[in-house]
C-alpha cells in the first residue's frame, strides 16, 4: 500500500501541523508514504492519475480539504479498486462526513492509516462524479451566493451558506425543467429545488434527502415544487432537519424517489451543483454507480445510516 496525503498550502497553519504529524506516524510505522501540496484548482486530480498510472499497487489518498477537494480526488480515478480515497475536513460545509460517526476521529492521522475502505455509490451526472450530492435551483443559487460572501472578511465560512440562504430567499427562484424517470413518469414543472444525492446532508448540515444511503446502489430524488417566499420559509426548518418526509403538508409539494437512472432536460443551459462544484448544462443523465470508489473509514468511525 502507498498512501498520498494531499494538502493545500493556502490553508495556512494546520497543514503544516499535519505534514510534521504525517511524517511522524508514517515513519513509525515505515511506510511507503508521500505528501503532495497542490498548487491550483484541478491539480489534486491530476496528481492521483498521474500516481494510478504510475502504479498498480494499492493506493491511498486522503485529503485535507471540504466537500469540494473529495470530489476533485473522486473524479480522477472512478471504479477503480486499487484505489481508496479519505478526507481530513477543512472546508466550511463538510457535508460528506456527517454521514459518519466520530466526525474528530477525520483529523486523526492514525486513525486514517488504520482506517478500512467502504465501498459507495457513485452518481455520475453526464461526465461528473457526484459522491455526495447534486443541486438544482435554490441550493445551487445558495452555494453562488456563498461563495460570493466567503470573500468578506466579516462573515465566517462556517455561517457563509446561511448568509447565502438568506440573500437568495429574497430573489426568485424557479427553474423549469422535465423530469424524465425510466418507469414512464415525467414531471414537467417549475421547481423551486431539486436535490440528487447519495449522502444525506448539503450546505453545512441540511438534511435534504433523509433517507439516501451511500450503498444501496440508487440515489435518492428530491424535487420541491415553486411556491410562494412565505410558504418557503414555513418548511425550511423541517427541510433543514430533514424531518417534511413526515409532514403531509410539506409532500404535497414535493415529489421524492429512489431510483437508478433518471434524465433532466431544460429550455436553456442551467447550473447545477455537484458536491459544491458548479457545472452546467442544457440536460443532465444521472446514473447511479454502485461500488464507485473506496472510501477510508478512520478507526472508530463508523457509517450512521446501515439498514
Amino acid at each position: 500500500m502507498i498512501y498520498h496525503f494531499i494538502l493545500n498550502p493556502k490553508s495556512g497553519r494546520k497543514h503544516r501541523h499535519f505534514e510534521a504529524t504525517i511524517k511522524s506516524a508514517c515513519q513509525k510505522r515505515h511506510l511507503s508514504y508521500h505528501i503532495y501540496y497542490t498548487t491550483c484548482p484541478g491539480d489534486a486530480t491530476e496528481y492521483v492519475m498521474s500516481m494510478v498510472r504510475i502504479s498498480q499497487e494499492r493506493q491511498r489518498f486522503i485529503c485535507v480539504g471540504g466537500d469540494g477537494s473529495i470530489n476533485e480526488i473522486v473524479n480522477s480515478a472512478p471504479c477503480n479498486d486499487n484505489v481508496e480515497f479519505g478526507v481530513i475536513p477543512s472546508g466550511s460545509g463538510n457535508d460528506f462526513v456527517r454521514n459518519f460517526t466520530n466526525r474528530k476521529l477525520f483529523e486523526d492521522i492514525d486513525a486514517q492509516i488504520d482506517g478500512e475502505p467502504m465501498p459507495v455509490d457513485l452518481i455520475k451526472c453526464n461526465e461528473h462524479y457526484s459522491v455526495n450530492m447534486v443541486n438544482i435551483g435554490f441550493d445551487c443559487a445558495v452555494v453562488r451566493e456563498s461563495d460570493k460572501l466567503k470573500k468578506h472578511w466579516f462573515i465566517p465560512a462556517s455561517l457563509s451558506y446561511i448568509a447565502g440562504l438568506i440573500v437568495v430567499a429574497f430573489k426568485k427562484i424557479g427553474t423549469k425543467m422535465r423530469i424524465i424517470h425510466d418507469d414512464g413518469t415525467v414531471l414537467e414543472k417549475v421547481f423551486t429545488l431539486t436535490a440528487i444525492g447519495n449522502g444525506r446532508f448539503c450546505g453545512g448540515g441540511f438534511c435534504a434527502l433523509p433517507k439516501a444511503m451511500l450503498d444501496n446502489g440508487c440515489m435518492d430524488v428530491c424535487a420541491i415544487d415553486k411556491v410562494s417566499l412565505f410558504k418557503f420559509l414555513t418548511l425550511v426548518g423541517s427541510y433543514k432537519k430533514g424531518t417534511y418526509i413526515k409532514n403531509k403538508r410539506a409532500m404535497k409539494i414535493i415529489d421524492y424517489k429512489r431510483v437508478s437512472h433518471f434524465k433532466m432536460e431544460f429550455d436553456e443551459p442551467v447550473p447545477f451543483c455537484v458536491d459544491g462544484e458548479i457545472k452546467g448544462a442544457k440536460s443532465i443523465d444521472f446514473t447511479a454507480i454502485p461500488n464507485g470508489i473506496n472510501f477510508v473509514i478512520p478507526k472508530g468511525c463508523e457509517y450512521k445510516f446501515k439498514d
